[in-house]
């Protein structure tokens, strides 16, 4: 290849990126649309999924905390890390069905400290401090709500008013159910996510999640063309309901091989109401906006 070209590539390929939007229908859905049998199948399949899942008994529970170990590896990963370090000890506290949230980090340079969201709201407390609220810190504020989001996912996405059953697929000797999930129009678009969930036709668990990848802080030339992968594993019933104690991300599609994946999650001990919610609230004069996303 010629100089000329190699410039010409150089200049021109972040600009083909940027222009290009990562899209998450499967070949059935750019096909055929969403018809009104595919529309039945896949939510019947979602929602069968979400009471193996136990989430019929979310509704008895306000909040949950958990304390796991994080890591981002790599040069993607450091970049994408939303902590101020690629490995951490961390403890998470959420409302359901909120971003109500906090985050207390349990070793490190910021060891003893916590950070949090009330209302889309940040805050932090440093040790023997009291809690500030300070300016907006966008990565800590992904990870909280991202966080949430995954432990949640099956819950939240049942409300989407795009469902529909986008196919089969086999992957590692196991067979999947595709169920494609979005919502405003099916074609991609800037203002909401795409997902599509592979679901095990053995046991109607869910195994992997792929979605796009919108809203992020790393605003680097061609995000939008990007996307990720997410498999849950390491289920465990914790008061009826199963919460995956390993998670795996991966850029882009799934791998074959958990190792190549760019961050993993490993959950140590998850419990439901074991402290008081009162704690994700510390200015009690800021109205309480529930799942609303921060505009």
């Amino acid at each position: 290849m010629n100089t000329l070209k190699k410039i010409t590539l150089l200049v021109l390929a972040p600009i083909i990126l940027q222009s290009c939007m990562a899209d998450m229908r499967t070949l059935m859905i750019k096909q055929n649309g969403i018809t009104q049998l595919n529309e039945s199948k896949g939510k019947s399949i979602l929602e069968n999924t979400w009471k193996k899942h136990g989430f019929s008994k979310l509704a008895n529970h306000k909040a949950y905390s958990l304390t796991a170990d994080d890591t981002w590896k790599g040069l993607m990963g450091k970049m994408g890390k939303p902590w101020p370090e690629a490995k951490s000890k961390l403890k998470l506290k959420y409302a359901i069905n909120t971003f109500d949230s906090q985050v207390e980090f349990l070793d490190g340079k910021r060891k003893n400290t916590l950070a949090g969201l009330q209302s889309w709201q940040y805050y932090e407390k440093e040790i023997l401090g009291e809690i500030e609220f300070v300016k907006y810190n966008e990565r800590i504020a992904f990870g909280l709500s991202a966080y949430q989001y995954f432990f949640e996912m099956l819950d939240r996405l049942k409300g989407a008013p795009i469902i529909s059953y986008a196919g089969v697929k086999e992957f590692n000797s196991t067979h999947y159910d595709l169920v494609f999930v979005t919502w405003k129009e099916v074609e991609p678009h800037m203002e909401h996510d795409q997902y599509v969930l592979w679901i095990n036709k053995e046991t109607q668990l869910l195994e992997y999640a792929v979605y796009s990848l919108r809203d992020n802080y790393l605003k680097i030339p061609g995000y939008k063309a990007f996307y990720g992968s997410v498999k849950f594993d390491d289920y465990k019933n914790i008061d009826g309901i199963l919460i995956p104690h390993e998670q795996f991300i991966f850029l882009n599609k799934p791998s074959r091989k958990d190792k190549k994946h760019i961050h993993k999650l490993t959950v140590q001990d998850f419990k439901f109401d074991d402290f008081d919610i009162n704690e994700l609230y510390p200015n009690s004069s800021i109205a309480k906006i529930g799942d609303k996303k921060l505009n």
